[in-house]
């Protein structure tokens, strides 16, 4: 499976929510977006989806199982990526961090 996201990328963000938890099994998501009309995902039929509230479809890889992206209906011209999909890129810190007030009780943000 590949995924083609123009250079640079941009700034991820962290996100807190219950679903970003979930799906990560992690205090939080990082994420990058890009352009829908930029990206380019190689053998599509690769993916299977999943969509977790009417809001979101979350794409996987058929083979490995890996969270390739997620597509949400409030943001029609970006795909959201994990940002460990991009191993090996530069990657600048996390801009911000969301749904601080959903956070898991037993992590702490950096101050």
């Amino acid at each position: 499976m590949s995924v083609t996201v123009p250079a640079p990328l941009r700034r991820p963000v962290n996100c807190h929510c219950g679903e970003c938890r979930r799906l990560s099994g992690a205090a939080f998501t990082t994420w990058i977006t890009a352009l829908r009309e930029q990206v380019v995902v190689g053998n599509p039929a690769g993916l299977s989806t999943f969509s977790p509230t009417p809001n979101l479809q979350r794409s996987f890889c058929k083979t490995c199982g890996s969270h390739v992206l997620t597509a949400d209906v409030r943001l029609p011209k970006v795909y959201g990526f994990p940002a460990g999909l991009f191993e090996g890129e530069a990657i600048e810190p996390p801009a911000t961090d969301y749904f601080i007030g959903d956070k898991a009780s037993w992590y702490d943000t950096p101050v």
